[in-house]
């Protein structure tokens, strides 16, 4: 089915280009396709961009907003040959980490102590329980993380932060490019980048995004295939009027929700191939539509007007073997459980704003203020809590392929459960509507303050397993900053943050989770070097949180923390330091702690979830100056990650390893064609990330052995 799919695919994509015969663009358009022939040179990569997108509302340079944001561009990652955000995106942005349990299902990135808001196109897609689907590298054009809160963007947040994926949008550009990858466990990948003009005048603009693809994974019974396709179109209706329709689809199957590994004798004991699911599972399914409608409107050179309106459907569902507990009677034997696992998640946004400039006297403003609603929705059906029948499975002599799971389809799992019965269903909503203005205002050409209020009137319905809950909350989150520029490309700022989190869920008791509410308090310096080949931001922060969710280890019930701080210090480091040099370098330090509970006192002073101390980064690419043979570039690259807390936090830590890999790879690039080799976990060392302990079981995710991708791509 697969090959017969990237069969159509291929054909599609030979169609399109004979079809798309550009014509003559405008003057404009001769002048953007001569600036993309400029920065795309062999010596001047993308790496360090100091324009942010319109997603996150800002009208002042990056370099004179008061707030730590990092901008990853489509060219790292196609460098460092990754193909979607779930690989390894985190190494180029100080102190983040992938909570690396659903394989390449959710994000579920980590920074600053806490778990950070998923933004697609600037909508808020932060899940009441899973998701979204984690977004292929065929359609990001470039990844914006937000460090603490960002009330100008979003209204719910932690205060950690959030990351925005910008997708591929038309611009006007004649773009036919197309790339074919291939690389260990039977990877196999091809995707088409195409975009220009329709029309004479290139008033219709349009970019179309394809991929498919396939591979086996490192563990065994780990297959998936996955597709895209992402059309998306924009007709410029005047000089001040343009709307854009973009349409994204995401397709997966694959047989392995987790890549998780579970034993009694200790984290990375296992072979890294051993997988406790088998063969006659039913595979998980995956479905993610995407629809963004925006509309802009000049008013003049000074006033614009944005308004938007998306929707975001997924939903996938399948089964997974897991082991709730040690077989006390003989540890080699694993008492698996086959749950089935189902979850139907909608996100509806519609949002207006409105962007002005205007003088008071000497006193210029940059004034945004907008309208944001957000209605969530998650159905989920699974029988986590009610599995009752064990598959035995024996870790020295797994035997897979004889067991029998519901009549051997798993699709039924009426034999054991009423999977229709309250017990496997939670249904929940969360929706707000909510106000925003905030003024950039410039006291001096060196100094600016920069100042906001949101005020959010949110509402939220749990059905959890049967227990009903509500709340409803009105609350007003205030913003200051002060930037203030040393030199034209240097400047220092400070920022004081309200962030507010709705909880949707029932605690242990029955009650209802309250809202999570934080502080936050950061300060840094920004420095732009060589006329902004290359950009270096330092910062310190310090966040207190209320409220925080927590799960038993052992009865994985949740509930609440009273407070807890997280403080820390990012140093990020990106762009062409040298000729042909190019750079990503980042470290952070991060302490997160608990510092009261009211139901476990004993947890005061304990780590919070998945809390690193250290998290060190580092990626060159280099091109060699060889006259003879030119296009010649090699990169290298590891993370370092030392001082890793567990996913639950525990007054009994169990202490984990600290993680390394060394990655490398050489490319070369010749007029139209490209073709880059990436060998990742050079060492090949035996590797785990996201771990923890509960019933006496340990449980981690198994990073891949030494591996190797190669990718070809053709621009025409």
């Amino acid at each position: 089915m697969f090959r017969k799919t990237m069969s159509l695919a291929a054909l599609a994509f030979s169609c399109l280009h004979v079809s798309a015969q550009e014509k003559e663009t405008s003057d404009s358009l001769k002048v953007l396709m001569l600036d993309e022939l400029t920065v795309t040179s062999k010596y001047y990569k993308k790496y360090n961009l100091s324009k942010i997108s319109t997603d996150l509302r800002l009208q002042s340079p990056l370099i004179e907003t008061p707030q730590n944001i990092q901008i990853i561009s489509a060219e790292v990652l196609k460098d460092q040959v990754v193909y979607n955000l779930i690989e390894s995106v985190t190494r180029n942005v100080s102190g983040t980490m992938r909570e690396e349990l659903h394989n390449a299902v959710s994000p579920d990135i980590y920074s600053r102590g806490g778990y950070i808001n998923a933004q697609r196109n600037g909508v808020d897609l932060r899940p009441l329980i899973k998701g979204p689907l984690g977004d292929d590298a065929a359609m990001i054009e470039t990844i914006e993380f937000v460090k603490g809160p960002a009330g100008f963007m979003t209204a719910l947040s932690d205060p950690a932060g959030s990351y925005n994926i910008v997708t591929k949008k038309p611009t006007g550009i004649k773009k036919h490019t197309f790339k074919l990858m291939s690389g260990s466990f039977g990877l196999f990948r091809a995707e088409s980048d195409m975009g220009g003009v329709l029309d004479d005048k290139g008033k219709w603009q349009y970019r179309f995004n394809m991929m498919g693809m396939g591979t086996k994974g490192f563990m065994k019974f780990d297959n998936s295939t996955r597709m895209l396709i992402a059309p998306s179109i924009k007709y410029l209706a005047g000089k001040k009027t343009s709307f854009m329709l973009e349409y994204i689809y995401q397709r997966m199957n694959y047989l392995l929700l987790s890549e998780a590994q579970i034993s009694p004798y200790g984290y990375g004991t296992l072979p890294r191939d051993f997988s406790i699911t088998d063969p006659n599972t039913r595979p998980y399914r995956a479905n993610d539509h995407n629809i963004f409608f925006t509309a802009e409107h000049k008013f003049n050179d000074d006033w614009k007007l944005t308004t938007r309106i998306s929707n975001i459907n997924n939903e996938y569902n399948g089964s997974i073997f897991w082991v709730y507990g040690k077989n006390n009677q003989n540890p080699d034997i694993l008492n698996r459980y086959y749950v089935y696992d189902g979850v139907g998640y909608n996100t509806f946004s519609a949002q207006a704003y409105v962007q002005g400039r205007f003088k008071t006297g000497a006193v210029s403003h940059a004034v945004m203020g907008g309208i944001d609603f957000n209605d969530k929705r998650n159905n989920t059906t699974d029988t986590w809590e009610t599995a009752s029948t064990v598959y035995p499975l024996s870790i020295s002599n797994p035997k897979y392929g004889n067991v029998i799971n519901n009549s051997g389809t798993g699709g039924s799992f009426e034999s054991e459960n009423d999977i229709t019965g309250e017990k496997n269903r939670t249904k929940g909503r969360l929706y707000y509507i909510s106000a925003y203005v905030m003024d950039e205002i410039s006291l001096t050409d060196k100094l600016k303050v920069n100042a906001g209020v949101r005020m959010t009137q949110s509402s939220a319905d749990f059905n959890q397993y049967g227990t009903k809950t509500d709340a409803r909350d009105l609350v007003v989150t205030p913003r200051i900053g002060v930037n203030y520029m040393l030199t034209p490309a240097t400047s220092v700022y400070a920022l004081y943050d309200h962030s507010y989190l709705p909880q949707a869920g029932v605690a242990y008791d029955g009650s209802p989770l309250k809202p999570l509410t934080g502080k936050s308090y950061e300060a840094g310096i920004k420095k732009d070097w060589h006329d902004g080949t290359w950009n270096t931001t330092l910062s310190v922060y310090q966040i207190y949180r209320k409220r925080t969710i927590l799960r038993d280890p052992v009865s994985n019930a949740i509930y609440q923390t009273g407070e807890n701080r997280s403080e820390g210090v990012e140093l990020d480091v990106r762009g062409r330091v040298a000729k042909g040099l190019n750079l990503v370098m980042n470290y952070a330090f991060t302490e997160s702690k608990i510092t009261r509970d009211e139901k476990n006192p004993e947890m005061v002073g304990m780590a919070t979830p998945n809390r690193i101390k250290h998290i060190q980064n580092t990626w060159l690419n280099y091109a060699l100056p060889l006259a003879k043979l030119p296009g010649i570039a090699v990169s290298a690259g590891y993370q370092y990650m030392a001082g890793r807390a567990e996913r639950y936090t525990t007054t009994n830590p169990e202490a984990l390893k600290d993680f390394f890999r060394l990655d490398a790879g050489i490319s070369y690039t010749r007029k139209k064609y490209s073709l880059n080799l990436i060998v990742n976990n050079i060492l090949d060392d035996h590797l785990y990330s996201t771990a923890w302990k509960r019933n006496d079981m340990y449980y981690w995710v198994q990073v891949a052995p030494r591996n190797f991708r190669c990718a070809l791509t053709v621009n025409l």
